[in-house]
């Protein structure tokens, strides 16, 4: 096979690293139409010439990269990230450390095939290595596929719900935010979806009595609880200062575009990704239903929204006419995007957005305000570091920006709920499925977000005055999250200082499933499982 021992070789450290998979058979099979000795020199060129595309299309095969279909509709937009950003994808895919392996292995190859015949070796590893990593079998290295009936896991987690769901669950989750069980995982999905259509929040005919108070949405890209876990950032003091904290809370999505259109369609149960793009009613709009309240509908960005149509997509489901986002050009560019477009200062933005909504006469403002500072790839203006290390950075500063501006609320004397949000995670730790950074597979480590509710002017004006934060354990998503802003809108909190649990009594659970365009992870029988663009269910644990 001559160089390309090379190839299976490397291959087969990456396995043995957890950074590939491996397919035995077809990897077998290629390399023994490899190891065929042909004579006719054309015919040597021609096999050369289709090993290099079959050993690349492989080497993608083997890997955990999304769908090759999925990489060719990602094409054009990744030929936007700069060189030093897919340069710092590859170091996340092959660590830099293995670039000097290779080179060892490279002399070591070189010396060894002078002396012994190694594609003998080579093959005979094929076959032993994937089995000594008990990773497959000759057919292919697939993970246990999660059964379709389990009559003993059926029973055993029925009676293990008993007694331990939240009062008033019934129906819509079992366990630690399961999906209750079913005939098969795919008949369990179906009746979360049916359940989740007949869900919706029921709006107030007007605002309780009391002071005006503006409601501003905090929707933040690229931040997970374990995000935070992972740069140690779980103790910054922001979301100390909040009154209702969300401990549970399922983002659903792990993509931009998706995550938006979830927020702004809080007011109805959770749709399918395909449903996202589908009209509803208008009952569904959080941004419409708060015009009906008289809360005047605004939006701003820290960036300018071009990136797949995302702007589009956000003035769409606002479900408003005439909707023009705040502009932020005049603003602080505090750094670049992976496509090099500005990104602006948070606290910037979002200070001259409340000096031009002090200016307005409108006694109460509804404001959907969306930062990428944290998003993947970002470069901090005038720093050399990755994005990967400027990380925690950007997220003080975003946090402090944050803080500062919720001081400026008060200190203008205004009212206002402030919502955080988060769209998904950054998946800074990635794992054997996807690499750091990559959101293809919506694990519960990039979907599970810290959410929190803030209500600026509440009692004497002074930062937690009021002692610790309502906090909401059981599993939620948006439906909770809009169901608590809904209660705050009938019985306004800023007319008197009333009893802020008893806002978040009865706040619908919603059990775990996330969904982007071709993968569903649930949450089901006790196993966190994974449905991939082949329709199989399979056991994260299997694939760890």
């Amino acid at each position: 096979m001559g160089i390309w021992n090379l190839y299976f070789i490397v291959k087969l450290l990456l396995l043995w690293a957890g950074i590939i998979g491996f397919h035995v058979l077809p990897n077998f099979l290629f390399a023994l139409l490899l190891a065929v000795r042909l004579r006719p020199r054309w015919a040597r060129v021609a096999r050369q010439m289709l090993a290099l595309a079959a050993g690349a299309a492989l080497l993608y095969y083997d890997s955990n990269l999304p769908p090759f279909g999925r990489f060719i509709e990602q094409l054009p937009e990744l030929l936007q990230f700069r060189v030093s950003y897919l340069i710092e994808l590859l170091g996340r895919f092959v660590p830099s450390r293995f670039w000097l392996g290779f080179a060892i292995l490279l002399l070591a190859y070189w010396i060894v095939n002078r002396w012994v015949r190694v594609t003998t070796f080579v093959v005979l590893a094929l076959l032993i290595v994937p089995g000594v990593l008990r990773v497959g079998t000759l057919v292919a290295v697939a993970p246990v596929v999660a059964a379709q009936s389990d009559t003993a896991a059926v029973a055993s987690v029925a009676a293990a719900s008993e007694g331990g769901a939240v009062a008033g669950e019934g129906e819509f989750v079992s366990g630690d935010g399961e999906v209750p069980l079913a005939a098969s995982p795919d008949a369990a999905l179906d009746g979360f979806y049916t359940r989740e259509l007949k869900r919706a929040v029921p709006m107030p005919a007007q605002v309780g009595a009391g002071p005006d108070f503006d409601i501003i949405f905090l929707h933040i890209c690229s931040l997970a609880q374990d995000d935070l876990d992972a740069d140690n950032l779980a103790n910054l003091p922001l979301l100390s200062r909040f009154d209702f904290l969300f401990k549970n809370f399922n983002s659903a999505a792990s993509y931009s575009g998706p995550a938006a259109i979830r927020v702004l369609r809080a007011g109805c149960g959770q749709p399918t990704h395909k449903a996202l793009y589908d009209p509803v009613g208008p009952q569904c709009y959080v941004m419409s239903d708060l015009k009906q309240l008289g809360f005047t509908p605004s939006l701003a960005m820290n960036h300018d929204g071009h990136f797949d149509n995302f702007m589009q997509e956000v003035q769409q489901n606002f479900n408003v006419q005439g909707i023009t986002p705040f502009d932020n050009t005049h603003t602080r560019v505090a750094m670049r995007a992976f496509d090099e477009t500005a990104i602006h200062s948070d606290g910037d933005v979002l200070q001259s957005w409340w000096q031009q909504r002090m200016a307005l006469p409108d006694k109460r403002v509804a404001l959907y305000y969306n930062t990428i500072s944290l998003h993947d790839g970002n470069r901090l203006e005038g720093s050399r570091l990755s994005s990967a290390q400027s990380y925690p950075i950007r997220v003080k500063a975003m946090f402090d920006d944050f803080g500062q501006f919720i001081d400026t609320i008060a200190r203008s004397g205004r009212k206002a709920v402030v919502v955080f949000v988060p769209e998904h995670g950054a998946a800074l730790r990635g794992s054997k499925l996807q690499i750091s950074g990559m959101r293809e597979v919506p694990l519960p480590e990039i979907t599970h977000v810290p959410v929190a509710v803030k209500l600026v002017g509440f009692g004497n004006g002074a930062a937690a005055a009021h002692g610790t934060p309502v906090t909401i354990s059981t599993p939620t998503s948006y439906l909770a999250l809009m169901t608590l802003v809904s209660h705050l809108i009938a019985s306004n909190p800023f007319a008197g200082t009333p009893d802020l649990a008893s806002y978040a009594t009865d706040l619908p659970p919603t059990a775990f499933v996330s969904a982007n365009e071709k993968t569903t992870v649930m949450k089901y029988g006790g196993k966190t499982l994974i449905r991939g663009p082949d329709g199989v269910w399979v056991d994260l644990k299997s694939m760890e």
